[in-house]
């Protein structure tokens, strides 16, 4: 599949290794245009946190890493980028499960994300 060089967030051909030995992700390959809504659907071990993880570089928390392909954010490569680089830039994962805000609404809870 051949990226589109002007998709908001385009992740090419990425490949994830947990522990220097497990393979979570092969040949993944996703391109998001601006203003787009997108969702990651899967059975469990299916790679999308894995995925989410990758783009938000928070890989490296739970012992895994990129090993090939590329990830750009607003034009620009992110891999190489700490997780605080990439706030500052306006990328932000908002982690599930962790009910830090339980008494907000839903609604609440995205406009505060």
């Amino acid at each position: 599949m051949k990226i589109d060089s002007e998709a908001w967030l385009a992740i090419d051909d990425v490949e994830v290794v947990y522990s220097q030995a497990i393979l979570a992700l092969r040949g993944v390959t996703l391109t998001v245009g601006r203003g787009e809504f997108v969702a990651l659907l899967g059975a469990n071990g299916a790679g999308k946190t894995t995925t989410l993880r990758a783009v938000s570089n928070l890989l490296a928390v739970a012992g895994g890493a990129i090993t090939r392909g590329s990830i750009r954010y607003d034009g620009a490569a992110i891999t190489a980028l700490t997780p605080a680089q990439l706030v500052r830039r306006g990328l932000v994962q908002v982690l599930e499960g962790r009910h830090c805000f339980s008494q907000l609404t839903i609604e609440e809870n995205l406009v505060t994300g």
